[in-house]
Parts: structure tokens; sequence; C-alpha cells
């Protein structure tokens, strides 16, 4: 295999009293540069050690680098040593093999130099490893030392994270320090390197893997390997990165020998790295040299980044009462994938790691403003709120506003007894360890927030239900709005109760629902007798929407005859499938929540019903539909796996028919053969449905595809195969 021709490096291992600094470096050099490893150009790669990496050598190795790349470049920066703080300065640099104390002017290279250095290199392809907290005495083992750290030295970096975010330059570069503030980088007991480089050299040697969909190995492996392994190893030191990556590039290949023996990877056409962006990385809403107010938009894991919200920080933007405000998108870049992937949920690992990049990025990217205001979406409300609760008390009095929208504040209720979740989720119960101590670290800071706040339920969210997203906090903090999980913070206009909400709280103002009417609101707080009372008396003359707000409340107040009566009664209801359809996906997501029988059994019941009358209609769109789903609820709930083949085999007859090439037809196509054991199939199609789908359908198709497959073939969560990991690799990157 050829070369990563365009690959470049500049390590830097400064050495003096540090030697595994230069041992560092070289081993990262000695795997750059080996052709049957990494694969770059030994002429790409620039190594300065010891005398090499003074203060002028290290700021030439920049503008050697900077000759060299163009706009299509990769570039890895390492650099091994100690970095510095001058507190009467708030100063932040690195210390070159030459640092004069005295003179140190002179002999450092500051934050500043490096910021204006890397602002020159044309390619944003780029990653800087920072590994610049070493104890004195680095290769004597914490074992031998009883866990007792060694003697530091002066200029000991405290401040690590600070240096990362003072040294960012906001164009998407990635920088990852080898520990948080106030820890140390270590060197375990036998080994020549330090555990940061050692996990380093690891992953880009490409032990992580073992799934190979392709050979090489990207950014976000690399961080996510890094992140994962050196706490395992040393739970004292936990890696630092900021996230708002422009390229989830190629940072090296997979070794030969491993590709030997793995003779199913295929070459991508794509040998440059690039996974072809078209769009910049949004870092910025809006950015003032006058403003000292600022809005973080905290968005989750869907990969959606600082489209999350939409429109609503444009519009805010163009509300006069608004000026003085900044703007700033918050959290994984959506050219990144999260360790569970895009996806509704995620790992504590990734929830804590960009908690504690927002803590860090409020006191430091973001410390010139005096009031900060979060908004957060999903998964992001963890992170904000994890993030609020271990600021120091000077940056909690700059926190004034903080607004959730469908965050799981009191975790997931999910049966775990059965195989589809097993342990996939378990982090995120309420009864596991980080809701629960997140909820009683809350209770005992926070009885009453010293910020204004507010946490907000969608009437239509199916992810988040209405107890995890409101109880945790005092009734008169809770808002109910209209629309689901995503659309309640994407509207089309300002004529949206979610958009007011924030205006009113930023603003100080008392928010009152103006477009969502009271009996979505009731439905979702359970509030079923109000909605009854209202619609039942005029029931024939509902439209469609009042019909199934009405069925939703009838169904709650369990009085299914009712329910039966309207449904074989009212001429819309005979008409439209869809009604049924709907029905019965709200009693599929509830028992696949709980596992409760009732709810699976009411999820059967209204499919049959939507399928009798789609075939009695002759609607095809409709009929495979509603068999793809009884397809699904025959094995899942049922495991009647003929009847689950029945009714993939009429879903796939009537998708054939259908003449519109449409993503839902593709997924249907794809999940019947699945069913009828056909994986080649499958496969192809659910290709054709992922180039069609957005961020939600994606999701919505995983979750459904990947839950029918280890049911139908019987395996736990855990069990990792190459089908899985096809539908992980196509619907969650």
């Amino acid at each position: 295999m050829g070369n990563l021709k365009n690959a470049h490096a500049l390590l830097i291992g400064v050495g003096k009293d540090l030697p595994v600094t230069v041992m560092d470096a070289m081993a990262i050099y000695n795997l750059l540069a080996d052709e049957a490893l990494a694969g770059y150009d030994p002429e790409n790669i620039i190594l300065l050690t010891e005398k090499n990496a003074t203060r002028q050598g290290i700021l030439d190795g920049f503008d050697q680098l900077i000759s060299k790349i163009d706009e299509e470049s990769s570039v890895l920066l390492f650099y091994s040593g100690h970095g510095g703080l001058y507190k009467p300065w708030n100063q932040f640099y690195l210390v070159p093999n030459n640092f004069d104390p005295v003179e140190y002017e002179t002999t450092w290279v500051t934050a500043e130099e490096l910021k204006e250095k890397i602002s020159q290199i044309k390619s944003r392809r780029l990653v800087f490893f920072l590994d610049c907290c070493h104890a004195a005495g680095l290769t004597r083992s914490i074992e031998a030392n009883n866990s007792v750290e060694s003697e530091k030295p002066i200029t000991e970096l405290k401040n690590a994270e600070g240096l990362a975010q003072k040294i960012d330059d906001g164009r998407g570069m990635s920088i990852v320090s080898s520990c948080r503030e106030d820890q140390l980088s270590y060197i375990m007991e036998g080994d020549f390197n330090s555990l940061y480089t050692k996990c380093l050299q690891e992953v880009l040697r490409g032990e992580h893997k073992k799934y190979f969909e392709e050979p090489y190995i990207r950014i976000s492996e690399v961080v996510q390997y890094v992140f994962r392994k050196v706490p395992e190893r040393q739970p004292l030191q936990n890696p630092f990165a900021n996230l708002q990556i422009y390229d989830d590039f190629i940072l090296s290949r997979i070794p030969d020998k491993i590709l030997a023996a793995n003779p199913e990877v295929f070459e991508k056409q794509q040998v440059d790295g690039s996974k072809n962006i078209t769009e910049d990385v949004v870092t910025v809403f809006r950015e003032t040299e006058t403003a000292n107010s600022v809005i973080l938009f905290v968005h989750g894991f869907s990969g959606e980044a600082a489209k999350t919200f939409g429109n609503i920080p444009k519009f805010l933007m163009e509300e006069s009462k608004m000026d003085g405000w900044d703007m700033f998108p918050f959290g994984y870049s959506e050219h990144v994938n999260p360790y569970m992937g895009k996806g509704i949920w995620a790992s504590i690992e990734d929830i804590t790691r960009i908690a504690d990049f927002l803590k860090t990025s409020i006191k430091y990217k973001f410390g010139k403003y005096k009031r900060i205001a979060i908004v957060a979406h999903g998964l992001g409300g963890l992170v904000a709120q994890r993030a609020i609760l271990d600021l120091d008390d000077a940056n909690l009095d700059r926190i004034s506003h903080f607004v959730l929208f469908g965050t799981p504040s009191n975790g997931l209720e999910i049966n775990t007894s059965s195989k589809m979740w097993s342990k996939r989720l378990q982090d995120l119960l309420s009864e596991s360890p980080f809701i629960k101590n997140l909820r009683s670290d809350w209770k005992l800071k926070f009885d009453k927030p010293p910020f204004a706040f507010k946490t907000v339920m969608g009437t239509n969210d199916v992810y988040v239900t209405t107890d995890s997203a409101l109880s945790p906090f005092n009734e008169t903090d809770r808002v109910t709005v209209k629309g689901d999980h995503f659309s309640m913070i994407t509207p089309d206009n300002t004529q949206s109760d979610a958009y007011h909400l924030i205006l009113s709280t930023l603003n100080n103002n008392t928010f009152y629902n103006q477009f969502t009417n009271d009996e979505e609101i009731n439905n979702t707080l359970c509030e079923y007798n109000a909605v009854v009372k209202k619609l039942l008396p005029n029931v024939t003359n509902l439209d469609f929407k009042g019909l199934k707000l009405l069925v939703f409340a009838l169904e709650g107040l369990d009085r299914r005859s009712e329910v039966m009566d309207i449904l074989l009664s009212h001429p819309l209801a005979k008409e439209k499938s869809d009604l049924m359809g709907l029905i019965g996906g709200r009693y599929k997501r509830e028992y696949l929540a709980s596992y409760n029988r009732i709810d699976g059994e009411k999820a059967l019941h209204y499919y049959k019903l939507g399928l009798q009358t789609a075939e009695r209609n002759d609607d095809d769109e409709q009929i495979y539909y509603h068999a793809v789903n009884l397809a699904f609820m025959n094995l899942v709930f049922e495991e009647d796996n003929q009847s689950m083949r029945m009714n993939a085999s009429k879903a796939l007859i009537a998708a054939e028919k259908d003449p519109i090439e449409n993503l839902w037809k593709f997924a249907t196509i794809a999940e019947a053969n699945m069913y009828l054991n056909d994986f080649a199939e499958a496969k192809v199609y659910y290709k054709k449905a992922a180039k069609l789908a957005g961020v939600r359908e994606k999701i919505s198709i995983h979750t459904n595809a990947y839950t029918a497959y280890t049911c139908l073939k019987n395996i736990s969560n855990q069990k990792e195969d190459n089908f899985k990991k096809f539908l992980n690799s196509t619907f969650l990157s």
C-alpha cells in the first residue's frame, strides 16, 4: 500500500531534565516514518529534540512546516516537554531546551506565538498533541512511589487546558492535552514512554481495531482511544481535548501485518484523508469586540452540531434587545463521531469529555464575558449541568441563564432485563451512579438556582419522558411546548413557544404559551380528563389533529371501547389508516422503553387495524408501513418468526409496487429482507436509505434495525458482528 503522501508532522521532544520527552518524540517519529506502519514520507516529518528544540529551533520548525503544506495536507503536531504559566501576565508558554527563567522573554515560546504560527498553516486538517504536564523524575513509577507524586518542576504547567485554549485558533484545529488542570503526565513502571505517548502509539498502530471498514485510522478514533485508555491505566490522569474538529481526517494507516490478516478491508478511493467536507465547521454565530454577554448553545450527540437549534440563533441576532450578546454553538463538531455514534444517546465518557471542555471554556475561552447564558438540548443538558456543578464559585457567578430542552435529567427508565438493551445504556439509567450523583449534587448545590432557569418538554417527544425532563426541578421552572424532540427547537419562524421562551428568559420576562394548545400540553402531562372533556362532545366535527389528540387521551384513560367506536365510525378514521399507525407507533415506542406486555398488545392491535384499512383502500404505501411494523412486533414482542416472515413478505411486495423511490420505501425493503434472511440485499437498501436520510431518520432506522437484528440473531447487545457494525457505520457516523 502506498504512503500517506500529503501527511505532515512536526515532532518536538525538549529533553534536558526530561530525557523521556526525547524518547516520546522519537517513538512517534519511528512509527510515522515506517512504511509498514503509518506510512508518512520521512521528508514530511520534522523532528526537533534536545539542542534542536530551542526557542528558535521550534519557531523555525513551524516555518519549515508551513512552507511544505497545502490546503489538502493533514498535519500532526506533537510536543513533549514542560509548559508554564507566568501568573502576573497570565502568560501561557512552552519551555524550549534553552529556556532561561531569568531571560524568559527571549527564551520561551508563548501561546500567542504558537497561535500565530498555527494560523499560517494552510490546512485545517490539524491536530496538536500536547504532553506538557510532566512530573519530575518521570521515569519513576507512581507504584514505586506508593502513589505519591514526586517533586514538581518549577516550570510544571498546572493549567494545560488553559494553554490548549490559548493556542486554539477557532478554525477547527483539534488540540489534545495529556491531562486536565492540576494533573500530571505519568510514565508507568517498566515503560520507556509516557502513558499518554504509549496510548497514542497503540492507536496509531491500529491496535484498537477489531472491525475494518477502511484501512485507515482517523482522528476521532485516536481521541476516543486515548481518552479511554489513559485513565483506565492511571485514574489520576485524564486527557483534555477541544471538540471543534474541521474534518475527521486520516492520521495513520492500518499496518501491513494487520491488513494481511484481514483481506476484507477495502481501499477507499480518497487516500488523501479527506471526507469531502464541503461546508465549514460553524464555530461562532456572532462574536463582537464589545459584547460582555454570551449565549452558548450546547447540542447533543446527533451530529447536527450548529444546526441543532435551527434558525433560533439567527432570530435572536435579529432582535434589538439581544444586542450585546455574542453567540456560539458548543459540542462535538458534526464531522466527528462520538463513541456510541451519532444518536440520541451517548456514553458517559463522551458526556464527561464535553462537560470538562465546557467548564474549561467558560474559564478561559469565554473568560472575557461577565454573563454567560447556556441553552442546551438533549444530552447536552446533562453536559451543561455537570459542567456548571464543577465550576468554581467565581465562574459560577458568571452563569446568568440556563435553559434545558428535552433533557433526560432524571435518566432513562428501561427494562434492563431485555437482551436488546443489556448494558448499552446502563450508565444513563435513573439509578446509575452518574445520574444519581448528578441529581444529588444539583439538589445540594441548587435548591434554588442562582441563575434564571427553565426545563422544557416537547409535547411529542418520543425519546425523553415527561418525568425525566421535568420532575427533578421546581414546578415553577417547568415548561411544555409544541413539538417533538427535534422540531421544538427548529422553528421555521419566530411564532414558536420555544423561541419566545428563550427570548423571555434571557430578558428576565415572564413566559406564556402562545403557540401550543392546552390539549397538547395536557396530553403530555397526562392530564387526559381535560382533553376528553373538551373534545369528546364535538367528536364528529374534529379534524385529523383533534381526533388524534382525543384518541391518545382516551387511551391514556384506558377507555379503549370508546376508542374503538371512534375508529370504526369516524369518517376520517375509516379513510386514514395512518391514524392507526400513529397510535401503534406510540405503543411500540412505549413497549420498547418498558417491555410492558399491554403496550406490546396494543401496538400489535393498532398495526393490524391499520393494515386491514390500508388493504381495503389498496394503499401500497400504508400496506408496507403497517406490515413491516407488524413483522417487527411479531419478532420482538411475540417471538413468532412465521408471522414475522409472512408480514415481511407482504411489506416487500407492497414496497416494490410503489413507483416512487423514497427513503421509507428503501428502509422497508431493507428491513423486510433482513427478516427474510437476505442480509446482502438488506445492506444494499439500507445504504440507499442512508443516502436520503437526515439525522433524525437515520436514528429511527438504526434503532429499529439494530433492535430487530439483535432479536433475530438472539445475540446480546455487547456481542459485535459485521452486520451490527455495518448498521452503526451506515447510520451513526
